[in-house]
């Protein structure tokens, strides 16, 4: 069968990374040929990211732009999104990299399956160490059918939230936004899109080397961020499709629930008694009707883990 030849943007969303800007389009202009444009905003950045990306303006594949003011990742790559106009779209983070030959491996695949969405590995960046991860619990190079809930299954599976390894036909998420004002956009993202009929395929090679930078936030966590992380995943849970598949349905609440107790757990570590205290009275209405589903439906296994956790919690929560 011939190949359908296709086009390609590349987004990219810019905030104060000068250290990594540059190494980050450089490697996508190394591998990119002429069915790829990229297409560069600076979030109103205050270090040297502004002055770093002018530098490519000249390039004939690139377009760079400037945000009015300070709009945060999400408005930034839906702005990115209004402008493009290629087949497929690929959100790309400004402090990652293009993994060797991921260009030329993601196009070879969708020309070949005209897929909707391609899903692939990466490798994650610690220091100079480099993890190779998979993202995908299947075969590779074979189109399939998102029908109960089969796409959001193998995210939840695999703990694969992220976009930037996924590509994804302009069309298929012409309506869907990133959550603007929210952290981890990107959970709320990948459950909007679950939402829709499309075909997706498996790529088995890393097409992105993701920088692990661990920041402050996770070593004094504010009230926003447990909020939003919470939001995120309570809000799979509501939006999850429950025509079939009961297993894949407690399996999601399983993984929801030890995300819950893990926060718990990282707020007492940072030594944050009061706010743990907040969170837990926050929370626990809620979480406890999960535990107590989940109690009853899941292999023995897993119940044995949760409650495994939920007696490390309790011994957590008499100190405060």
């Amino acid at each position: 069968m011939k190949k359908k030849e296709i086009t390609i943007n590349i987004l990219i969303p810019v905030y104060n990374v000068e250290e990594y800007v540059e190494e980050c389009i450089d490697s996508i202009l190394a591998q990119i040929d002429s069915k790829a444009s990229v297409i560069i905003m600076n979030d109103a950045s205050t270090d040297s990211s502004a002055s770093i990306i002018e530098g490519y303006k000249k390039h004939p594949q690139v377009d760079v732009f400037d945000a009015p003011h300070n709009r945060g990742l999400s408005a930034t790559r839906n702005a990115l999104f209004d402008m493009a106009q290629a087949d497929y779209i690929w959100f790309i983070d400004s402090d990652d990299l293009l993994y060797e030959n991921a260009y030329s491996s993601v196009i070879s695949q969708l020309e070949k399956l005209n897929s909707d969405v391609l899903s692939a590995d990466y490798v994650s960046l610690r220091g100079k160490k480099e993890v190779r991860k998979k993202a995908f619990i299947g075969q590779a190079n074979k189109n399939l059918n998102n029908i109960n809930n089969s796409f959001l299954d193998n995210i939840i599976k695999n703990n694969s939230n992220h976009v930037w390894n996924k590509v994804f036909r302009r069309e298929v998420i012409q309506d869907i936004r990133f959550k603007e004002g929210l952290n981890f956009e990107d959970i709320l993202y990948m459950t909007d899109i679950s939402l829709k009929y499309f075909q997706y395929s498996y790529l088995k090679k890393p097409i992105i080397k993701y920088r692990e930078r661990e920041g402050s936030i996770l070593k004094n966590l504010d009230k926003k961020y447990v909020n939003d992380y919470l939001f995120a995943f309570t809000y799979r849970i509501e939006n999850y499709q429950r025509d079939k598949e009961e297993d894949s349905y407690h399996y999601l609440l399983y993984k929801v629930y030890k995300r819950y107790i893990g926060l718990l757990e990282r707020i007492a570590k940072n030594g944050q008694p009061d706010f743990l205290k907040d969170t837990y009275d926050q929370y626990h209405s809620y979480f406890s009707e999960l535990y107590l589903i989940v109690n009853k439906e899941l292999p023995l296994h897993q119940r044995m883990i949760l409650n495994i956790r939920n007696s490390k919690l309790k011994s957590i929560l008499k100190g405060i």
